[in-house]
């Protein structure tokens, strides 16, 4: 079998023909075609039988010319927890996406779900010489950029070094492996509550990992509680490293059955060998040129709305999208891109196009779940243009028959009523996606609500806003936002001791200790006040909040996992 392997390699793969590109530069539009150019002394191009594009983490490289080849299209796709936004549309041009968290794609709204679910395949680990956990000098280590972009890193440096005298930086890999080689606890934190590269490089050394516990993509790769362990928050994490720092047995324990999971499964040529029994089901999908292009072209620009560097490209873009047939979605993509480049004029003229169709014709789709974006993108341009009535004439294309939906009255109103209807339909949020509430149109429930702080008129619409924002933020794996906006719900209502232990989990959750420990402390008195210490019991409970400080409060007892 002839494999392009692009951005990637699996080691030695016998009995397969096998061309490996590593792409320069910046990254930008390459076409495939260019991948397939005779070298090496042969007269003929290379003709794949497979192709597999692992995205790089420094570049964003979009292989324009995909449907021309006739084999099987793999993109692995490794910083997803930041780069859904386009992902779920570049992703449609391959026959089948591998990544380390598929849960993020196959739980997208059916609209924005790929035909193929997506499927695990974790970045491999390395082969580590082993070593005692007696004989390791670090009790435990962290390794990770720290700076302004990353506050709740910063706080969780903080927190290690201020509670356990743990010190966290950067390091080059290799020296990061020798000191992960020489530790025995490596408490892991992500961004967006992804499987990361942490979790594998520490278990390839036989370390203990201490991971937040991010469900199903942590358990198809490593088993919780016998080859890594897991916590919540703050609370569970300060209780694990407490309890475990004196205990090198148990620490090795742990560490052996990670690294010895790696050494079995999770090696460069354990891919490999996935990588040939995922192509023995595996076949190519056909699609026309036209509608390769059109993906193409929705990819590129989605990529670039989410890009700092996004204004210079208005041009070109606005002109790839021309080039494409009619489309619910190009029509959707345009009108964003007429507002965002301050050709209101134009964007004006196609809302009235759309508006004149009634929610019918080439730009809406006759399936109510997927024409919501294209209705989401008129609502969005009325707001945007001042143009209450317009408004008005959206929310009665989606809305006009349920009587249980009265339509908003202002513009406030029909920012946060709208992201009820996008929240109810999975839109909550597009992590990685730079939003600015004063250009960018919103697709999401989240950014919807972002838009709404401008029309905010007075105290009460300022609360409830402030209350909307929080509950969205809490159904998202944005934890630094929702910190802010849960401290905003928390000083609007300083009776609720809800709110307040709302607070502390955020803290909590971006390892606020003092602070979290403290608001969990005012919570209890709030709800003591109101005669509802039982509820307050039964949610720190849910939450896990079983720490023996808060015995003589909750009534609970000490909390110890391990004993």
């Amino acid at each position: 079998m002839n494999i392009l392997l692009v951005d990637c390699d699996f080691g030695e793969m016998p009995g397969h023909t096998v061309r490996r590109v590593k792409l320069k530069g910046e990254g930008g539009l390459v076409p495939v075609r260019r991948l397939l150019r005779a070298s090496g002394g042969s007269k003929e191009n290379f003709r794949p039988d497979l192709l597999v594009q692992r995205e790089h983490l420094a570049r964003r490289i979009f292989l324009s010319g995909l449907e021309e080849l006739d084999c099987p299209k793999i993109f692995w796709a490794l910083d997803t927890h930041l780069n859904l936004f386009w992902q779920r549309w570049y992703g449609r041009l391959f026959d089948l996406i591998l990544t380390p968290h598929p849960h993020l794609f196959n739980s997208l709204p059916a609209a924005w779900r790929l035909e193929n679910s997506a499927r695990p395949f974790a970045m491999p680990g390395c082969r580590r010489a082993w070593r005692s956990h007696a004989q390791r000098r670090q009790t435990a280590a962290f390794v990770g950029v720290l700076d302004q972009n990353r506050p709740r890193r910063f706080n969780f440096a903080q927190f290690l070094r201020q509670r356990h005298h743990v010190d966290a930086r950067p390091l080059a890999f290799h020296a990061m492996l020798d000191l992960y080689d020489d530790t025995r606890l490596l408490p892991n934190e992500s961004i967006c509550q992804e499987f990361n590269f942490r979790i594998m490089e520490g278990a390839s050394c036989g370390c203990c990992v201490l991971t937040e516990d991010i469900g199903e993509d942590l358990r198809v790769h490593f088993e919780p509680g016998q080859e890594v362990l897991t916590y919540r928050h703050a609370l569970e994490l300060d209780e694990l490293l407490s309890f475990f720092s004196t205990r090198p047995a148990l620490t090795e324990k742990i560490g052996q059955a990670a690294r010895r999971r790696v050494q079995t499964a999770h090696l460069p040529e354990h891919r490999a060998a996935e990588l040939g029994l995922i192509l023995r089901s595996l076949s190519a999908r056909s699609r026309s040129s036209g509608e390769s292009e059109r993906i193409f072209a929705l990819a590129c620009v989605q990529w670039a709305r989410g890009n700092p560097a996004y204004r210079k490209h208005l041009p070109s873009l606005m002109t790839l999208l021309e080039r494409q047939g009619a489309h619910p979605d190009v029509t959707a993509m345009r009108l964003r891109l007429a507002l965002e480049s301050a050709r209101m004029g134009e964007a004006r003229n196609l809302l009235s196009e759309l508006l004149a169709s009634e929610g019918r014709g080439p730009g809406f789709s006759s399936n109510a779940e997927e024409s919501l974006d294209s209705h989401t993108a008129c609502a969005v341009a009325a707001l945007r243009l001042g143009d209450w009535p317009a408004f008005q004439t959206c929310w009665r294309f989606r809305h006009g028959k349920e009587k249980d939906m009265p339509a908003p009255a202002n513009f406030f109103q029909g920012c946060l009523a709208w992201a009820d209807v996008l929240a109810r339909s999975g839109r909550f949020c597009q992590p990685g996606f730079q939003f600015d509430p004063t250009l960018t149109c919103p697709e999401s429930a989240l950014e919807m609500l972002l838009m709404a702080e401008q029309w905010i008129q007075d105290e009460e619409s300022r609360r409830l806003w402030g209350r909307k924002m929080a509950e969205c933020c809490d159904r998202t794996p944005l934890l630094s936002l929702a910190l802010s906006c849960n401290a905003r719900r928390s000083l609007d209502s300083p009776e609720d001791w809800r709110a307040s232990l709302g607070y502390a989990l955020a803290c909590l959750r971006n390892f606020r200790f003092e602070e979290g420990v403290a608001e969990v402390e005012a919570a209890y008195g709030l709800a003591r006040n109101a005669g509802q210490e039982a509820d307050f019991r039964l949610e720190i409970d849910r939450q896990g909040i079983h720490c023996a400080r808060f015995a003589t409060l909750a009534g609970a007892g000490a909390f110890s996992t391990f004993s």
